[in-house]
């Protein structure tokens, strides 16, 4: 029994079987603590943040656990390796070590900060829901892309920096190349402080049917160098925002009604009574109806023309959309043949009339 502690005692006084117990440890440590801290601490935070009845502290109690749990096991594991340090001889081996520990560590970071930039965001959409402000929600949706952009930069500017590289000498390196960059990045540019003005001029906003230049349909998305713009044939048309900050745009989605304008033709041979008639007739139609604005209509014996009397009729749709507007449109249409077949007016169609004398022969 002695000889076989003994023997124990050996294997364990032996440095480098130590060390490997010590690392073992380590790494067992770390998986503990990340199993303790998401378990048992987060649970906390899930329990209040489901009480609250929001989603951006639901969103940062979810996504938090991913990076602290993966830096507190590369951390455990970076902790065990530099047990070895003096058992290495190649410093090369080390420096690997410490520059993928680094790298790996600021990745972490940064996905820390995107958990929270993109928290905040949801933060802020929520907030603009309350307020029913739709430029407070395009703004959180600037601002999270571009702490995204900035974060990004950030972490590869630090990690540069400290992998030994001379970020100002990168910079300088890169002189030469910089009227070719700034070139390249004028339309960029020019679009970002489009989408600003957008933003904050808001000529319309996501869900809105807009037209501007060519393109009309709704607007899905504003991002930083296009609004993308969803056609009524379902083709999705990027338009870039410096273009749409420097053109007209119409939003009919602003609007509350939409127009009704025709001509209604009649036939010659209707006596004048009857055309008074077939006036103040569709004038009561439009007037009665509730699906017509009744504060501004026009019903005009408008033209003479070749083969008919135009009556012009000019009014409002109660509706900005657009099936319920060709319903609307359709059954004033009813309404009016139905009050002309009611008064024997007939209604005209292009046509000509042709007289033949007798020849002088033939008398």
């Amino acid at each position: 029994m002695l000889s076989k502690l003994d023997f124990l005692q050996d294997i364990i006084g032996n440095t480098l079987i130590r060390k490997a117990i010590i690392a073992f440890l380590f790494i067992l440590l770390a998986f503990l603590l990340k199993k303790v801290v998401i378990s048992r601490l987060f649970s906390i935070f899930t329990r209040f943040s489901s009480s609250t009845g929001t989603k951006s502290d639901d969103y940062l109690v979810d996504k938090i656990p991913g990076p602290i749990g993966a830096f507190l096991i590369i951390t455990g594991v970076y902790m065990s390796l530099n047990l070895f340090r003096s058992d290495i001889s190649s410093p090369l081996f080390f420096k690997v070590v410490n520059n993928f520990y680094l790298a790996i560590v600021v990745y972490l970071i940064a996905w820390l900060f995107f958990v929270l930039i993109e928290s905040f965001s949801l933060f802020m959409q929520e907030w603009s829901e309350r307020r029913q402000s739709p430029v407070d929600d395009q703004l959180a949706i600037i601002i999270r892309k571009s702490l995204k952009v900035l974060t990004g930069v950030l972490a590869v500017l630090f990690l540069v920096q400290n992998l030994g590289y001379s970020v100002s000498g990168l910079v300088a390196s890169l002189g030469l190349g910089g009227l070719t960059v700034a070139l390249a990045a004028k339309d960029t540019v020019s679009n970002f402080f489009g989408s600003i003005i957008i933003i904050v001029d808001s000529p319309f906003k996501v869900g809105d049917w807009i037209k501007t230049g060519n393109v009309e349909g709704v607007v899905e998305e504003i991002g930083f160098r296009s609004t993308k713009v969803r056609t009524f044939e379902k083709s999705l048309v990027s338009v870039p925002n410096f273009s749409i900050a420097n053109q007209s745009v119409e939003n009919y989605s602003l609007r509350d009604r939409r127009r009704i304008c025709f001509s209604l033709a009649i036939e010659y041979r209707t006596s004048v009574e009857k055309i008074e008639v077939a006036l103040n007739k569709v004038r009561e139609l439009i007037s009665e109806n509730k699906n017509i604005h009744d504060d501004f209509f026009l019903v005009n014996l408008n033209r003479l023309a070749d083969s008919a009397l135009e009556i012009f009729v000019y009014c409002f749709a109660a509706t900005s959309v657009w099936k319920e507007y060709l319903e609307i449109q359709e059954a004033l249409y009813l309404d009016i043949l139905r009050m002309l077949d009611m008064e024997g007016i007939s209604v005209a169609f292009p046509s000509q009339s042709l007289y033949i004398e007798e020849l002088p022969h033939a008398r």
